[in-house]
């Protein structure tokens, strides 16, 4: 698979936990279950995009500037919607405006960056061959207990700012 359909499919399943974990009832086992997937497969998402994707656009400078500007937005909505309270009022509504800042992101990465503009050039087999990095980074870290402690070390952060 080229890192194109990687990127794609791996946005796909973002949006998908994104709408489970808004299903789930607020405060429930469920939800944060869905919760810590969620951010799990985000710290995945964000980190092959960081280590592997981004420097192979590097030539498309000014819009991986700005995908770094969307990775801190996203990041601090998370902090947000982490420290509401499951009885706040406002809590569905924190966690729908990570759900949308995130959504926006992989919006605009697949409308600017799959494919890249000119410079940037890679052949089919850089493709490819970019897409098993990312694949194997991904497998890497799903299966790797201390990327999960990280992931929840990272949210208990957050939450407490």
């Amino acid at each position: 698979m080229n890192a194109y359909d990687v990127l794609r499919e791996h946005h796909n399943l973002l949006r998908q936990l994104g709408r489970t974990m808004s299903q789930a009832p607020a405060g429930s086992r469920q939800r944060q279950r869905c919760t810590d997937e969620l951010l799990r497969e985000f710290d995945i998402h964000m980190r092959i995009e960081d280590d592997l994707y981004y420097p192979a656009m590097s030539a498309a400078s000014t819009l991986i500037a700005i995908a770094h500007a969307e990775h801190r937005q996203i990041y601090d909505q998370l902090a947000v919607a982490l420290r509401t309270h499951p009885k706040a009022p406002h809590y569905q509504a924190e966690w729908d405006s990570f759900l949308t800042v995130l959504e926006a992101h992989a919006d605009e990465e697949e409308r600017d960056l799959i494919p890249p503009p000119a410079p940037v050039n890679l052949t089919m087999t850089e493709l490819e061959d970019l897409g098993q990095k990312m694949s194997s980074r991904m497998h890497q870290l799903r299966t790797s207990p201390m990327h999960k402690l990280r992931v929840k070390t990272r949210a208990a952060l957050l939450a407490s700012f």
